[in-house]
């Protein structure tokens, strides 16, 4: 009673299997290499939009505190150059903010930031707003 092929040949295995194997293989590759930098790319901007967004919120908090009378009144400022943080660490990042206070009533602010940074292929910008009121 024979029991079917043997997994191993006597003989070895031929060239035309390596060949087949190695395309394979190199074609499995070839497909993960550009996977990679895709992955990657986006990674790095999903990134940057959280950071773009938590600089933002920082600075509407920073001017909401400046409270109704503060910004009706003093003049607003837009990214420092060099670009610093709380603690007086300078960042080399890409981001620059712009605020913008608009009167929408008597008794009421808009308060409007802007963070823009560059991509490789456009530009890209967070907008945030709040409102500050008299009382």
């Amino acid at each position: 009673m024979r029991r079917g092929r043997p997994l191993f040949s006597p003989t070895g295995v031929s060239l035309v299997e390596i060949m087949v194997t190695l395309v394979v293989i190199v074609v499995g590759l070839a497909a993960l290499r550009h996977a990679f930098p895709t992955h990657l790319a986006t990674e790095q901007q999903a990134l940057e939009q959280v950071q773009a967004t938590l600089l933002g919120k920082k600075q509407l908090e920073q001017l909401r505190l400046r409270g109704f009378t503060g910004l009706a009144t003093a003049p607003l400022a837009t990214t420092p150059e060099p670009f610093v943080d709380s603690q007086q660490q300078v960042i080399d990042g890409p981001f620059r903010w712009q605020a913008e206070v608009y009167p929408e009533a008597e008794d009421l602010l808009a308060v409007h930031v802007r963070v823009v940074w560059p991509w490789p292929a456009q530009t890209h910008v967070v907008r945030l707003a709040t409102y500050v009121s008299r009382h």
